[in-house]
């Protein structure tokens, strides 16, 4: 399941799980940054130019997508990013 919207009256919410090489994430009220800044800390994710996104609140859920694909609906309105590989 994906839901896309610009923000709304609610407070701000973001959690973001790994497991099995997929995410499920609820952000809302957050913007692509945070939302980066969340997946480098829990997936151990190096994001090059993360802080160049948006600041801009967005509500954003993502469901069992596979890592790679639910990086690029995070990212499908920001341009120059890199996900650097974990070690």
């Amino acid at each position: 399941m994906l839901l896309l919207s610009a923000g709304s009256a609610r407070a701000a919410e973001l959690t973001l799980e790994f497991h099995d090489g997929r995410v499920t994430l609820v952000a809302r009220d957050v913007s692509v940054r945070q939302i980066l800044s969340e997946w480098a800390r829990v997936g151990r994710t190096r994001i090059v130019n993360g802080e160049r996104t948006s600041t801009t609140p967005i509500t954003l859920q993502i469901d069992g997508l596979p890592e790679r694909r639910a990086l690029d609906v995070v990212l499908r309105s920001a341009a120059g990013y890199m996900a650097a590989p974990r070690r």
